[in-house]
């Protein structure tokens, strides 16, 4: 059907008519725009939670890197002058120990003798 035909019919109905068909068109009209704005405004709800949580998420991951990192910085800092320190105790208790089995040695080499 064409609308010049819908036209026709609508002038031949008379004002009220078209009047209340027109009023039944925008009431539907109307509910229609309502349930897509709600719609709309769930779906920027979701999209809102969705760029928190991950923005969340990229903070949590960063003050996670940077406490990681901070702990290392300042472990490796805090070490740095402690490593040195170790290895030449770590030597001398190795000197230690040789020269304490050298004289267990000399000691078991007297006694055969």
């Amino acid at each position: 059907m064409e609308w010049s035909a819908l036209f026709k019919i609508f002038q031949s109905w008379g004002p009220s008519a078209i009047s209340s068909v027109l009023v039944v068109v925008v009431i539907y009209l109307i509910k229609k725009i309502d349930a897509d704005s709600k719609k709309d405004e769930q779906r920027a709800g979701e999209l809102h939670k969705y760029i928190n949580d991950a923005l969340n998420n990229f903070g949590t991951r960063l003050s996670t890197i940077e406490k990681d990192y901070v702990k290392n910085d300042l472990f490796f800092r805090e070490l740095s002058g402690w490593k040195s320190e170790i290895n030449r105790l770590s030597d001398q208790i190795t000197n230690h120990f040789m020269a304490f089995f050298q004289n267990i040695i000399q000691l078991l080499n007297q006694g055969k003798k």
